[in-house]
């Protein structure tokens, strides 16, 4: 956008002139640059450290991904969706360095200047206040409801780049909010605006999202007096102090602090109060009799000043801030997300790991007394079989055709149709016990996303129980061909049993008849039995098989091995999260110990340096040092690092115990009895229900120091 006509408004500048501040002005801006160049330089090298960090994870995630392509899982859609979620961190991780590179560069190229932005919900002021800047004609001030700033325009001021950005907290504004946001992260100072007025919760919102970038913010309280009727304006100007009655004024900051509070706690914004309108009309022309007034009623000044001491005063720490801070948020968002993914992927794994020893369990049982019914359902037949023998050889020895009379037999008994029936049974309880088992995981897996964050955070669940485990009814298609396990026991010989006619006769006129009846019936009978024995040997083989490679191996070991396959997946992939998670966390804790001692720098302090262990930082929210036992931060130190800061500044003791650090970190407004470690594995459960906001903020700033995952 172009530089305002006529360059800095005199009127505006006198201001700055009565307090010598413009000399002091442009020195702190040269400062200003070569503080933003040392903060570049801090914020790339940490961008390239983590680069290599994420670069690591991807390969090893890119490696996971081979081996389950590689992998023996058979059960349909379990290893693509398993896939798709590696893939999303993967995604997620090169997400984050691009976007952070690209933030980045786009930040070198506005090194040489100190960048302020104007935030606030629409009508609250911001294009007036740019008009003022400007010295513009009021042509982009809006009249009604209406948002009057669409897009992003910046200008220059007194050698400081401001830009305008389109309101927040609007109704359909979403996309003009997102663009407001995007161009707040390069800010060195945010003016955040509201009037006086009713507070709205999503100004407060909004300001929360800004403090969370770290950004600091200067509170601009705009009194709305109409003054564009002349009578209006003479009695506004009779008593211009009204608007501005302390109490009101106080009643209305204390209401939107209130709902700020709501959404981030800790240091409050400070505000300046003044009627922007004033200060509009006053370099207008048709209002020059009036200007003098309109400029002193305005309290303009008090913004004007505040903006040059914010400049001049810890101008040079905001710019380094902005760029260590730019790096800070983004990770700090990630790491939380990675450790409630890895949780959630730990507790799904856990509870795989229940369900299978539930299934394991019940396979064992299902094993033996499958076969245990399989067996005795054959004894059962072929016992009945056999007892039709001693009869069937009665009646038959003589018998040319007694061959398809025993197939006649066998098939009145029903063998083939109740090997069948106790088959399917098998099958249907099998399949009640797969369908069972998936119901369960799917509602407990359901719970798990449910509970597993205060966020509310929802993954994609692992399983989808529709496709994964459609087990199919088709086992039985075309039978078993029972028939011919029974019918293909081997020929039985009926022409090597039946005595050959001519052979028969002849022999009756030389042996005893009945002595070679009882031969025959007795070899006919050996006969039967040595066929009835085939068919039982050939049934138990035949279904033997079938319940151990058609039902078990490709049904209930499929499952058993799937759901082991899967499990170690899953806390593959939480034990990957994990690391990068606390990667990244000491990434975060390097970049707050690097701000810390320019903090101490600047404030001639920096022997205090010796004795912070460790740092943890919430941006905008406060800053938590592990100190040196015996160590003591003086006071006057203390009020001046939280001004420079913009937050507020904790003490822990490094007893080097993990407990003492974390109920330390978290406050006196936890029950350190109901708190727990989990060291193996790096966690720790807090009764996080039972906390005010101030300390559930502090849990934050405790994990971040204690590299505890901490949960309920």
């Amino acid at each position: 956008m172009p530089a305002p006509k006529g360059g800095v408004d005199s009127m505006f500048q006198y201001a700055i002139d009565e307090k010598n501040k413009v000399s002091d002005l442009e020195e702190a801006l040269q400062e200003c640059r070569e503080a933003a160049r040392e903060g570049y330089d801090i914020a790339k090298d940490n961008l390239n450290e983590t680069a290599k960090a994420i670069k690591g994870v991807s390969e090893n995630l890119s490696n996971s991904l081979k081996s389950l392509d590689n992998g023996s899982v058979r059960t349909p859609g379990v290893v693509n969706q398993l896939k798709s979620q590696l893939t999303g961190v993967v995604s997620e991780l090169e997400s984050l360095q691009q976007s952070s590179a690209q933030n980045l560069e786009a930040r070198k190229k506005h090194l040489d200047h100190f960048s302020i932005t104007l935030f606030g919900r629409t009508m609250a002021g911001k294009s007036t206040l740019m008009e003022i800047l400007t010295r513009g004609n009021g042509a982009s001030i809006g009249t009604g409801s209406q948002r009057t700033t669409r897009d992003v325009r910046t200008y220059s001021w007194n050698g400081l780049e401001v830009t305008d950005v389109p309101g927040v907290a609007a109704f359909e504004g979403t996309e003009d909010e997102e663009l407001a946001f995007k161009a707040a992260t390069q800010a060195d100072l945010v003016l955040f605006l509201i009037t006086d007025d009713a507070p709205q919760p999503a100004e407060a919102e909004c300001l929360a999202r800004v403090r969370r970038l770290g950004k600091p913010v200067l509170g601009i309280c705009n009194v709305k007096v109409g003054l564009d009727d002349e009578d209006d304006l003479i009695l506004f100007l009779r008593n211009p102090a009204k608007p501005f009655d302390r109490t009101r004024i106080g009643q209305i900051l204390s209401q939107f602090n209130l709902l700020a509070d709501q959404y981030i706690p800790g240091k409050r914004v400070p505000f300046v109060v003044s009627h922007l309108r004033s200060q509009y009309l006053a370099q207008q022309n048709e209002y020059a009799k009036y200007r003098g007034k309109l400029i002193k009623a305005s309290k303009f000044s008090g913004i004007e000043n505040r903006i040059v001491q914010e400049v001049t005063g810890r101008g040079t720490f905001l710019r380094m801030k902005s760029f260590i801070d730019g790096a800070v948020a983004p990770m700090m968002d990630l790491t939380e997300l990675l450790l409630e993914f890895s949780e959630q992927n730990s507790s799904s794994g856990r509870v795989l790991i229940g369900k299978r020893r539930q299934f394991q369990d019940w396979s064992e049982d299902f094993k033996t007394l499958g076969a245990e019914r399989l067996n005795t359902q054959i004894s059962k037949l072929m016992d009945e079989l056999r007892s039709e023998v001693p009869a069937f050889s009665e009646d038959h020895y003589d018998n040319n055709s007694a061959g398809e009379s025993w197939n006649r037999l066998i098939e009145s008994i029903g063998i083939k149709n109740k090997i069948e029936k106790l088959q399917k049974a098998l099958l249907d309880e099998c399949q009640k016990a797969l369908s069972e088992i998936a119901r369960e995981l799917k509602s407990e897996l359901s719970l798990v996303a449910d509970l597993s964050s205060d966020r509310h955070i929802k993954m994609d669940s692992i399983f989808d129980l529709k496709r994964a485990w459609n087990w199919g009814t088709n086992i039985l298609a075309g039978g078993l061909g029972i028939a011919a396990l029974i019918l293909g026991s081997g020929p039985l010989g009926w022409a090597a049993a039946a005595v050959g006619a001519v052979g028969w006769l002849f022999s009756l006129f030389f042996d005893d008849r009945e002595k070679k009846a009882r031969r025959a019936r007795e070899k006919l009978s050996r006969r039967l039995y040595d066929h009835i024995d085939k068919i039982e040997k050939n049934l138990r083989k035949g279904t033997g098989d079938w319940f151990h490679q058609e039902l078990l191996s490709k049904q209930v070991y499929v499952l058993l091995h799937d759901l082991g396959a899967v499990t170690a997946g899953l806390f593959e992939l939480a034990d990957t999260q994990r690391a990068l998670a606390w990667t990244l966390n000491d990434r975060q804790k390097d970049l707050g110990k690097i701000l810390i001692n320019k903090v101490l720098d600047q404030l001639d302090s920096a022997y205090l340096g010796e004795h912070i262990v460790d740092v943890a930082r919430v941006p905008g929210f406060a800053t938590m040092l592990l100190i040196a036992p015996n160590t003591t931060f003086p006071g006057d130190v203390h009020a001046k690092m939280e001004r420079l800061l913009g937050e507020q500044i904790w003490f822990a003791i490094n007893t080097k115990n993990q407990f003492s650090i974390l109920s330390q970190a978290i406050g006196r407004n936890c029950d350190k009895k109901k708190i727990s470690i989990e060291e193996k594995i790096r966690v720790a459960h807090v009764p996080l229900d039972d906390l005010d906001a101030t300390t559930r903020s502090r849990v934050r700033l405790a994990q971040q120091l204690t590299g505890l995952h901490i949960m309920r």
